[in-house]
């Protein structure tokens, strides 16, 4: 009985205890990266299956309504709550034709998205994904995409049949295989701005493929994202 006290009354030795703190600071140290980068992991991941689910409904708006598309994406600096992350889609209304290239206009047919807190799409990463060069298989132009009147927009542009499509292919020139990619960031500029976007330290890349027969597919890897031809 006496031995069991005096057990009791000991108390930890000093090693007992460093090897408790280290123990605490590890678990701390690891609770700290789980509640932080899961966060910015699950903020990418909503926005790359925002992004494809809007590609897809671009897609199934043309073969619907027997016409072309586009996903939008507004490109002005000055408009501050929407550059880069407004996205909406675009369908080619035609007028008493059946012919796309006849008179008509573009217009929206549902209300835009806008991408995550802190995720931009980015104009320089999102390059062909194969080929030589870096030219672009996406458009650049102005449409009226709200009351605000007209905005310039990038676009992905789909044909009758929800293929993706070059906008400006000259005859007999084939669509690449185009990236679209999303970064985290903050409005900027500085040697770590792309777009105008100053991309976080830690900050995750996403995005799809987007192939001329319509498919998608997601970027994996960072060099898939960043690779150049």
């Amino acid at each position: 009985m006496k031995t069991c006290r005096a057990n009791l009354l000991r108390g930890f030795t000093l090693i007992e205890l460093l090897v408790v703190i280290l123990i605490m600071g590890i678990m701390m140290t690891l609770a700290s990266s789980i509640l932080r980068d899961p966060g910015k992991g699950r903020s990418m991941t909503s926005a790359v299956d925002q992004l494809e689910s809007m590609v897809h409904e671009a897609q199934a708006l043309a073969k619907g309504n027997d016409t072309y598309s586009r996903l939008a994406i507004v490109n002005d600096p000055r408009d501050e709550g929407r550059h880069l992350r407004y996205m909406v889609i675009m369908i080619f209304r035609k007028d008493d034709s059946t012919e796309v290239d006849s008179k008509g206009e573009w217009i929206s047919l549902s209300a835009g998205e806008l991408l995550p807190a802190g995720v931009y799409f980015s104009p320089t990463l999102s390059r062909p994904f194969d080929g030589v060069g870096d030219e672009t298989m996406l458009g650049e132009s102005l449409m009226r995409i709200s009351k605000r009147g007209q905005s310039p927009v990038i676009y992905a542009e789909f044909d009758e049949k929800g293929r993706f499509v070059h906008p400006q292919a000259q005859p007999g020139e084939k669509t690449k295989r185009q990236r679209l990619v999303l970064i985290q960031g903050r409005r900027g500029s500085g040697r770590n701005s792309v777009d105008g976007i100053v991309r976080e330290s830690d900050g995750l890349e996403g995005g799809i493929v987007l192939d001329p027969s319509g498919n998608t597919v997601r970027l994996r890897t960072q060099e898939q994202i960043e690779q150049r031809n």
